[in-house]
């Protein structure tokens, strides 16, 4: 620290003789002299300081600019990168989006199909319930025909045993027979006709074929 001393002139001793005043002014000039390269010296550090800091100012400046500089670039860097996670948070909401619009439509159209599904099994069901009572029916019917048929038979042996001595008689049990032949014939047919029948419900129970493709006109039952 610079200290300055100021000499006053009420400071200044009577002196009695002049050998006296130059010893005292020559200390008072040694005493300044002294003071002046104390000042000097304390001059010379503060300027060496003072380049010191200005060079450690100097770096921390240049650090601090390379530090901005830095950071910017950092900052640019950032800002891209945010602009394009901002592309890609919009893609990806777009095709999340889609994504589930394609699968709100698909579950409706599993549900249309669902319906569509059920709707064709109660119309299986309904036309089963028509093949039974028409199988049911055609059964009737065939009992009713062997019943018959077997009646015609009785009554051809029958026939057969009270005329065989009667020539006139064996055209009619010749056609008797040819009837009953005839007769077994169409019996044969109808049992055929009922096996086929039932062969292909089951083809349609098992094949299980889609709502397109479902008979939608009810079996008739059979004639008796």
């Amino acid at each position: 620290m610079l200290r300055f001393t100021l000499h006053r002139e009420e400071d200044t001793p009577t002196f009695s003789s002049p050998a006296e005043e130059i010893d005292y002014w020559k200390g008072q000039a040694n005493y300044f002299k002294q003071e002046q390269e104390d000042v000097q010296a304390q001059f010379d550090e503060f300027v060496e300081d003072s380049k010191e800091l200005e060079a450690e100012l100097e770096s921390q400046l240049q650090q601090a600019e390379k530090k901005i500089s830095d950071m910017s670039k950092v900052k640019q860097s950032m800002e891209l990168e945010n602009e394009k996670l901002k592309d890609r948070l919009q893609a990806t909401t777009n095709e999340f989006s889609f994504t589930v619009t394609s699968l709100q439509d698909e579950v409706s159209e599993y549900s249309s199909k669902i319906t569509d599904l059920q709707k064709y099994i109660r119309e299986l069901e309904h036309n089963n319930d028509n093949l039974e009572r028409g199988n049911r029916a055609m059964m009737c019917s065939l009992e009713d025909f062997e019943k018959k048929l077997n009646e015609a038979i009785e009554k051809n042996a029958l026939l057969e045993n009270e005329m065989e001595d009667k020539a006139g008689l064996q055209e009619m049990v010749q056609r008797l027979k040819d009837e009953s032949r005839d007769l077994h014939t169409e019996l044969s047919t109808i049992r055929r006709k009922s096996f086929n029948k039932k062969h292909s419900e089951m083809e349609v129970r098992c094949s299980s074929p889609g709502p397109e493709s479902a008979p939608t006109t009810p079996v008739k039952e059979g004639n008796t």
